[in-house]
């Protein structure tokens, strides 16, 4: 980011997603944008015993809490992710935010016959 040109350099080198996702780091503490899949993820050797020996204390002790944490959400303009979390997590507010995300291009609806 620091070392573009001009935001056409910047976007030549860096995907939209990416930038979404700096942008979304840099708004959060360190370890934040990992840090919730590896909490809940049953995947790691030391969590996974307790987990397998009962996953519904598991989701209760570890889960449940973070979906119930307020907490902003950054989400694109109307997205998937936007209309989720408004949806599943209506106590969480949802904040928009570009971060240079241009949408894309739509798509053609024909299937190239006439």
């Amino acid at each position: 980011m620091a070392d573009s040109e001009d935001a056409a350099d910047y976007r030549s080198r860096v995907t939209d997603s990416e930038s979404a996702s700096m942008w979304q780091s840099l708004a959060s503490p360190p370890g934040y944008k990992s840090g919730y899949c590896v909490a809940v993820c049953p995947a790691g050797e030391d969590v996974l015993g307790p987990y397998l020996d009962d996953r519904k204390a598991f989701m209760n002790t570890v889960l449940r809490p973070l979906q119930e944490k307020t907490e902003t959400l950054y989400v694109l303009p109307g997205s998937h992710a936007q209309e989720y979390a408004q949806r599943r997590f209506p106590h969480k507010p949802t904040k928009e935010v570009t971060g240079g995300w241009q949408p894309p291009a739509p798509r053609s609806s024909s299937t190239g016959g006439t």
